[in-house]
């Protein structure tokens, strides 16, 4: 029975010098070239979903697109790094900040006062007079004052500034380590290139082999 194939479609597209993957857009650290030719050997004598081979080419760009962050989620989650026979890592930062001001003031004062009274005295009496009686008499007063005020100011300041970091990790005792390996093991098996090309296969050809 005559079928429609992936790799049918793509043979039209390279016979015209076209490419049916032209508007697939894959992120950063993927290979097209990989991911293409996987999908093929896995799903290239299946049938198609859609008659025209245009139609499909168009949609496997928008396909991508849709995908787009999902694929770059997987990629990003299985490049991280980490000890896959650890299961806690700790990571904290400390800031100490000392900041103190202060400041201080004094005044002391000091005065004197110096004084001096003189008196002068005239002992000629007036002509008419029958007893003593001064002609006249001048007081004279003087006086100084000094003084002298000081003040003293002090004024003190530190600011400092300490950093420290820290980290605690290693197994806490809640799975043990072969466990853990086992669980790096099952990872492995994840593959991405995988993924990506049974999801393309589910929504674009019909798998069944006759």
């Amino acid at each position: 029975m005559a079928k429609i194939t992936l790799v049918g479609y793509k043979a039209f597209f390279d016979n015209a010098g076209g490419d049916l993957f032209e508007k697939l857009i894959l992120p950063e650290g993927l290979s097209k070239d990989t991911l293409v030719n996987n999908i093929i050997y896995h799903g290239g004598e299946f049938e198609v979903l859609y008659a025209s081979p245009y139609y499909i080419k168009e949609s496997i760009g928008t396909w991508s697109a849709v995908h787009h962050d999902t694929f770059e989620r997987w990629v990003r989650a299985l490049a991280l790094e980490y000890n896959p026979l650890e299961n806690y890592d700790r990571m904290e930062n400390w800031t100490d900040v000392t900041d103190r001001d202060a400041t201080g003031s004094s005044t002391s004062t000091s005065g004197s006062t110096t004084g001096t009274t003189t008196s002068n005295e005239n002992t000629k009496s007036a002509y008419d007079a029958s007893t003593y009686q001064p002609n006249e008499k001048d007081d004279a007063t003087s006086s100084t004052t000094a003084s002298s005020t000081d003040s003293t100011s002090v004024s003190n300041s530190e600011d400092n500034t300490f950093s420290h970091a820290g980290r605690v990790h290693g197994n806490i005792g809640v799975t043990t380590s072969q466990q853990m390996l086992m669980s790096e093991l099952d990872l492995g098996y994840w593959n991405v290139y995988q993924r990506i090309t049974e999801l393309f296969l589910h929504d674009f050809v019909i798998p069944v082999y006759i």
